[in-house]
């Protein structure tokens, strides 16, 4: 990581500062999310952000929708999802994002945060830890590049039966992870409320009366089908389409 949100002029030969380094542990990444997490960032390194753009910026749920420029008919969007990623994971990575100043950004971050149950020191990782953690990514990306207007996304319900039946297990949590998504969703949108940051309500869209992913939404109770992707774009379409 370069350290600082403000940045000299760098050669293009230089460029790879913008990236973090496998060298350098990132706090709560598990092996399986480094592996996915470096192998992206080679990703970047080849095809960098660029000015001008609209980033969205998450997990494997944010990958996974592939082409967002044609899901919104537009050329200027650029995929920063990571499979895996985490809050640390990403404020480690963003000084690509903060030097190419981005338009917008659209985060949607947390899940994989709350989702493992066999980390070490799995009760450091709170609501309140959570919901810090991507304050913090807005602010570290506003200072940076002032301009750039930030859109936090409210983490997706989860749908843990049709999960326990597709994968046969389901990660065991003394506060069930319903709870936790509801928790760090109200954090943000309370403690959004004296900033700049737009909150984009998706948990609201995407659950059933439940409270649970609709199954029609979803591969797996966690990740999105085609229908669900279609739903997303739906929901903030004319917010993208007033960036251009």
């Amino acid at each position: 990581m370069v350290g600082s949100c403000y940045f000299p002029q760098i050669k293009q030969k230089d460029l790879t500062m913008l990236y973090p380094d496998k060298e350098t542990p990132i706090k709560h990444q598990q092996d399986w999310q480094q592996d996915f997490y470096f192998k992206r960032i080679e990703e970047f390194k080849k095809g960098p952000i660029g000015f001008d753009k609209i980033v969205f910026l998450g997990n494997s749920i944010t990958e996974a929708g592939g082409d967002w420029n044609e899901k919104f008919d537009v050329t200027n969007i650029a995929n920063r999802g990571i499979s895996g990623d985490i809050t640390e994971g990403i404020l480690n990575r963003i000084d690509e994002i903060i030097y190419y100043k981005p338009i917008a950004v659209f985060l949607l971050i947390g899940i994989n945060d709350i989702f493992n149950s066999d980390l070490p020191d799995r009760e450091k990782i709170t609501a309140d830890y959570v919901s810090n953690n991507i304050l913090k990514i807005s602010n570290n990306i506003i200072k940076g590049s002032p301009s750039t207007k930030i859109f936090i996304q409210t983490i997706l319900p989860i749908n843990d039966e049709i999960y326990s039946k597709i994968k046969g297990w389901f990660p065991e949590h003394t506060e069930p992870l319903p709870i936790q998504i509801n928790n760090i969703n109200y954090m943000l949108k309370e403690k959004c409320k004296n900033t700049s940051f737009t909150v984009i309500d998706l948990h609201s869209v995407f659950k059933n009366k439940k409270g649970l992913l609709i199954e029609s939404y979803t591969t797996d109770g966690v990740h999105l089908n085609e229908t669900g992707y279609t739903t997303w774009v739906d929901f903030i379409q004319d917010t993208v389409q007033s960036l251009n």
